[in-house]
């Protein structure tokens, strides 16, 4: 494997790991590395640019199932032990993100955002706000059985499928937030990361249940795309501005939920200074994905869309 393609590896695994925070999006990470609308105008031509671009596509999509794998082991004991810290660990790490994505939506162009510009902003904030709607209700628990699965178990990993499809597709859209308001965030993470019982039979029942989830995902991907890719052709600077407030709304839905969370338990100093340094941690590490993202996205646009 190349440094090029160890580079790609290392930037998918990077989106997964991010993917599965709830409130972040691994598509923003996508963004701020160049590589988001090549995976698009790829996924959206198959035959013409997809296999033509394996030697980019493999290894970063093989990054992406090792970091969801990865967080999955460990961000279940990290949300459990941390969860109000991580929680904004996480809103830093998303705002650090915000300056990239605002000179996306500029598009090269000095004028002015446009009304419908904004209005797409504020449609997009909107929405990842009234995700943490059903989370604040109480709606967060779930009696779904991913090991002794029926047909509405079934169907339901397929939607999980999709969920996280659309959170990649879309930038700014988090599927670990959706998951978590409707209750499945939380039997995902322990299908996936629970390596207490790891017999023959267990592993069988995670198999059967990661299939409908596999699936989803790949219909999820493979049906968005296109849209994506017409709306980046034919609206780049609106569809930019939508992820714009897509990412902003990241951020408020998380201390929304963050806060929610505060109020269940007494305010000690133990935990301001807990707060203080995830902000600090997600600033330092918002840095460093800015630093080396920048260089990365001139290297991954250079060798954007193969010759035919």
């Amino acid at each position: 494997m190349g440094s090029k393609s160890i580079k790609d590896f290392l930037v998918g695994t990077l989106v997964g790991i991010v993917s599965m925070m709830p409130g972040a999006s691994g598509g923003i990470i996508a963004v701020i590395f160049g590589v988001y609308e090549r995976i698009i105008a790829d996924l959206a031509d198959i035959r013409g640019k997809l296999l033509k671009d394996l030697r980019f596509i493999i290894p970063l999509g093989l990054g992406v199932v090792f970091g969801l794998l990865v967080c999955a082991v460990g961000i279940d004991a990290l949300m459990q032990r941390w969860e109000i810290p991580m929680m904004f660990l996480f809103v830093a790490l998303i705002a650090f993100q915000i300056p990239d994505i605002r000179r996306l939506s500029d598009d090269g162009t000095t004028e002015k955002p446009t009304n419908w510009n904004l209005a797409l902003c504020a449609m997009g904030a909107v929405v990842m706000v009234l995700l943490v709607v059903p989370t604040l209700m109480g709606g967060t628990s779930s009696s779904i059985s991913l090991m002794e699965l029926d047909v509405v178990d079934i169907v339901l990993l397929f939607v999980i499928g999709v969920i996280i499809a659309l959170s990649k597709i879309v930038p700014g859209m988090s599927g670990a937030a959706i998951l978590l308001a409707i209750g499945l965030y939380t039997p995902l993470m322990n299908l996936i990361g629970d390596t207490s019982d790891l017999d023959l039979d267990v592993l069988v029942d995670k198999v059967s249940a990661l299939i409908p989830i596999g699936l989803g995902l790949v219909v999820g991907v493979l049906g968005l795309s296109r849209v994506v890719d017409w709306f980046l052709r034919n609206h780049r600077r609106s569809t930019y501005f939508c992820i714009l407030g897509m990412t902003l709304g990241s951020i408020v839905a998380v201390v929304v939920q963050a806060v929610d969370s505060m109020a269940e338990s007494p305010v000690e100093w133990t935990m301001i200074a807990g707060i203080a340094v995830g902000i600090v941690a997600g600033l330092v590490i918002g840095y460093l994905i800015s630093r080396v993202s920048s260089k990365y996205a001139e290297e991954t646009m250079e060798g954007e869309h193969p010759a035919e």
